[in-house]
């Protein structure tokens, strides 16, 4: 009786299952089916300009930094303690072509030449009686010679002997070698004065008034303040269009202050990493309108002018040469030639005129999107 009642158990679970199965599936056929949702394919609204070619006037403007024609090292030729000159020897101190610098303790060097000055008359003086009787003709010049001589001056020029016996003669007395050796100590005994090459600056104060240099000491630097020359990175392809001797435009960055230039060299190497080279610009202070090593200016060179193109912003290309134009509502990718490319715009050939080229940036954009153009031209 047992296994009876089990089977009927079995049996009724199996019937509740079946009739489930049967009551879910009649009322799944009263549901609706669900839509098969269409992706849309998303569409780009563009501003466009029709392509169009004239002649174009494009300037070459580049930022420059200004730099002295001369950068110049101050040093010691001879040993001493420094003594001030006429400038004050301090950084940022002005001075003009010609001021006495600095001076070295030369009194020792001094009493030297005059002792030198001294012993060489002796010898002069010694020599005129063999002259008169032996080279009569040119005793006159000897000694008018050694009347000139003046100890706290520069010897006068060494008369030229007349003859060959007399030129041995002069030799053979030492009188060439001491006239030589004291113009040798002329020239160094005024490297104890230092004079202004140009007009100028001190940018650096190595060594005080009453230090002691030594030959070699560097004692201060200093640069020319009344050239002064622009460097200017230039891209190679605007490189070719600026020349020596043409005249430049200089701004600051707000354009409240002008100068004008001249192109005076262009590097003949490149930056391998910018890919430009340097154009120099000359140009003179004026007392106005003060220029400083260091200033950032603006240059402005001659104006390029471009037959057959059309501009564009710059950030409307892509991949250095590609455009987006709009044909029959789809964009196209189209390669340009740009010809130059300012800070903000390019300036291009290559694409048919009267077609629709885009002028705006667009983003996620590919070849073969829906298109629509808002604002064309």
């Amino acid at each position: 009786m047992n296994w009876r009642k089990s089977l009927v158990s079995i049996v009724a679970v199996i019937v509740l299952f079946v009739a489930a199965f049967a009551i879910y599936n009649v009322l799944s056929s009263f549901g609706e089916a669900p839509e098969e949702k269409v992706r849309e394919e998303a569409k780009f609204f563009v501003k466009t300009e029709k392509v169009t070619y004239t002649t174009n006037n494009s300037k070459i403007i580049e930022t420059g930094r200004l730099s002295s024609q001369q950068n110049v090292d101050l040093s010691a030729e001879v040993p001493g303690q420094i003594i001030a000159g006429e400038i004050a020897l301090r950084e940022g101190t002005d001075f003009k072509k010609g001021d006495l610098l600095i001076r070295i303790f030369d009194e020792e060097a001094k009493n030297n030449l005059k002792a030198s000055k001294s012993r060489f008359m002796n010898s002069i003086a010694g020599i005129l009686p063999d002259i008169k009787i032996d080279y009569t003709a040119s005793f006159d010049k000897y000694v008018a010679f050694f009347n000139s001589i003046k100890i706290t001056e520069p010897l006068p020029p060494l008369p030229e002997p007349d003859t060959e016996q007399e030129k041995v003669f002069l030799a053979s007395r030492n009188i060439l070698n001491e006239y030589y050796n004291i113009k040798s100590a002329e020239v160094k005994l005024s490297r104890y004065r230092i004079y202004a090459p140009f007009n100028g600056t001190f940018t650096a104060v190595y060594l005080e008034p009453g230090s002691v240099a030594n030959p070699g000491s560097r004692i201060a630097s200093m640069i020319r303040t009344d050239k002064l020359e622009l460097e200017v990175p230039v891209r190679i392809d605007d490189a070719y269009w600026i020349n020596l001797s043409d005249k430049v435009k200089l701004y600051t960055k707000d354009h409240h202050i002008s100068w004008t230039g001249t192109v005076v060299r262009k590097s003949n190497f490149m930056d391998p990493n910018s890919q430009t080279i340097n154009i120099y610009v000359a140009l003179h202070h004026e007392k106005d309108k003060p220029l400083f090593q260091g200033q950032y200016l603006l240059a402005e060179f001659a104006t390029k002018t471009l037959e057959g193109s059309m501009t564009i912003p710059r950030n409307a290309v892509f991949d250095k040469d590609k455009v987006f134009t709009v044909e029959n509502g789809k964009l196209v990718e189209k390669r340009i030639n740009v010809l130059k490319t300012n800070e903000t715009t390019v300036f291009f050939s290559g694409l048919t005129e009267g077609a629709d080229v885009v002028v705006e940036p667009l983003v996620n954009a590919k070849e073969g999107s829906n298109a629509e153009i808002l604002n064309a031209s």
